[in-house]
């Protein structure tokens, strides 16, 4: 029987639902080898430098599947403000906005009339959560990426490099080996008594001191020591990002849909205990 979260929870699963069809679309064009790298070393210096050669342009419906998730989840809010008003009005709706559009002296009027008819309970969840720029960023992202998404043809998506394994490039660096089933590397040295010594290191992903977004053939990618060896399995981990400026900038495009999910899960739930 439908209750008052029936339909924010059916927006949810349509969310969840075009997330795994989005991870699923991304592996697919991951098979493709998108990323193309080289290293080269510099005359002058000696040192190694790794850099990108190509980089294949994101699928469009990559871009379209997003934008489905951001509608499903927003609207998702809005129909709950809709179940939590006795008569709802054309202004009925969950009030994200940026102060400074709205202006400081309309603020409180503007919530106000978004959520009329509320019970003080249900006002308090939406309040607390500060749905605002400045307030919760990441409501905020999902309001203004949805509001992109429905004005223009997609949400604005690029190749990003979005990690760098250190301790695997180490440990081959001196002649060790990487298992990524077991995410480690093993380094087999000498002891001072002429045994041998094996050690372990664990994965170490760090992010890239330079965000490039969108990835492009020619952008260093990491510059190894001088006469270092080339490492044939460098462990670069590439991605795809929402790159809209000002908003959401160089973010993996799954990491920053999951926080929003997980969100707006956590908030019907609070109204669930309302109802």
């Amino acid at each position: 029987m439908a209750n008052k979260i029936s339909g924010a929870q059916t927006k949810i699963e349509r969310a969840d639902k075009h997330i795994k069809e989005l991870e699923a679309a991304l592996l697919l064009f991951h098979d493709t080898k998108p990323y193309k790298f080289t290293a080269q070393r510099d005359p002058k210096t000696r040192e190694l430098v790794y850099y990108m050669t190509g980089v294949a342009d994101i699928p469009l419906p990559i871009a379209g599947i997003a934008g489905d998730v951001l509608q499903n989840l927003r609207s998702a809010l809005d129909y709950l403000a809709h179940a939590f008003v006795a008569k709802p009005t054309r202004d009925t709706g969950y009030p994200i906005y940026d102060p400074a559009k709205v202006g400081t002296q309309a603020e409180k009027s503007y919530f106000a009339g978004k959520v009329h008819g509320m019970t003080p309970e249900a006002k308090k969840i939406i309040a607390g959560l500060k749905p605002k720029k400045g307030g919760d960023e990441t409501l905020w992202h999902l309001h203004e990426l949805n509001r992109f998404e429905k004005h223009r043809l997609l949400v604005a998506v690029a190749a990003s490099l979005q990690s760098f394994n250190v301790a695997q490039h180490i440990a081959v660096s001196q002649q060790g080996h990487h298992l990524p089933s077991v995410g480690a590397s093993i380094r087999v040295s000498k002891s001072a008594e002429g045994g041998t010594v094996v050690s372990y290191m664990k994965d170490v992903f760090v992010p890239p001191k330079e965000r490039f977004c969108p990835l492009k053939a020619g952008d260093v990618l990491f510059v190894d020591a001088p006469d270092a060896e080339v490492n044939e399995n460098i462990d670069f981990r590439f991605g795809v990002a929402f790159n809209e400026p000002a908003i959401v900038e160089c973010e993996s495009i799954t990491k920053t849909l999951y926080k929003m999910y997980d969100l707006v899960v956590e908030i019907v739930a609070a109204f669930a205990k309302l109802s």
